[in-house]
C-alpha cells in the first residue's frame, strides 16, 4: 500500500465507510459495491470510488468490494486494527452518558475508564465503571501505549482539564467544552462543537431562501 496524504474530510469519509461495512457484515452481506456504500453512507459514488482508489484498487469494476477485505484495508489505512483506549475526564451528564451509550460499532473503541474530581461521585459506579479520581490519570497513561482522553468537564474547567492530561502524558484530546483551549504543538487536540453542526445544518436548510 502507498503512503499518500489526504485531507482530514477523505478520513472522515473513510471512517464513515468502516461504519457502514460494518453494519453491511452484521447483514450478512459478503459483496458490496460503491453505489450501494454511496446509499448507506449519504456520500456520492464517484467520491467512494475516488476514496479508495488512492489507496489501490480494492475491487473489480462491476463486481463489488469483498466487505471483509475492504473493511481490514480501511482500518488498516485509518490505523484501528488495534485502537487506542478511550477514557472521559468528567463524570457528569455528558460523560456518564457517553459511557452509558458506549462504543459498540466503532471498530473496537472502549471507554476504558471514567475520572473526576468531586468527591461525591468518586467511587460510585457509572455504566459499571467505577470513577476514579483525576489524580489516577497517570496510571493509565503510563499503563497503555496510547490513550485518547475525552474531556467532558463543566464550563470554565477544561483548561485546567487539559493540563492535567498533557502534565501525565496524554497526546490526543477530544473537548466537548465549548471553550478554547491551549494545547503544546504534539499534543492532538479536537472539539465536538455542536453548535458549528447546528450552523451548518441551518445553513443548508436556508440557503435557498437567501440570494449573496
Amino acid at each position: 500500500m502507498i503512503a499518500v496524504k489526504v485531507s482530514e474530510k477523505s478520513i472522515r469519509r473513510l471512517s464513515h465507510y468502516a461504519r457502514c461495512l460494518r453494519l453491511a457484515k452484521k447483514r450478512g452481506e459478503s459483496v458490496i459495491t460503491s453505489r450501494q456504500m454511496a446509499a448507506n453512507c449519504g456520500i456520492s459514488s464517484a467520491a467512494v470510488r475516488r476514496d479508495l482508489s488512492i489507496y489501490g484498487e480494492f475491487g473489480k469494476q462491476g463486481s463489488g468490494y469483498n466487505v471483509d477485505d475492504l473493511l481490514i484495508n480501511i482500518e488498516n489505512i485509518l490505523g484501528t486494527t488495534d485502537p487506542p483506549s478511550v477514557i472521559i475526564v468528567g463524570a457528569g451528564s455528558i460523560g456518564c452518558a457517553l459511557m452509558t451509550s458506549g462504543l459498540a460499532g466503532t471498530g473496537g473503541y472502549n471507554y476504558s475508564a471514567i475520572f473526576d474530581n468531586d468527591s461525591a461521585k468518586i467511587g460510585k459506579e457509572c455504566n459499571g465503571r467505577v470513577i476514579r479520581p483525576v489524580e489516577k490519570i497517570h496510571e493509565i497513561l503510563q499503563k497503555e501505549k496510547e490513550v485518547i482522553a475525552v474531556i467532558a468537564v463543566t464550563g470554565g474547567s477544561g483548561q485546567a482539564a487539559l493540563d492535567m492530561l498533557v502534565a501525565a502524558g496524554c497526546k490526543a484530546i477530544l473537548s466537548f467544552t465549548l471553550e478554547p483551549l491551549k494545547a503544546p504543538e504534539d499534543v492532538e487536540i479536537k472539539y465536538v462543537e455542536v453548535s458549528t453542526e447546528l450552523d451548518v445544518l441551518t445553513h443548508s436548510m436556508r440557503k435557498k431562501e437567501r440570494v449573496y
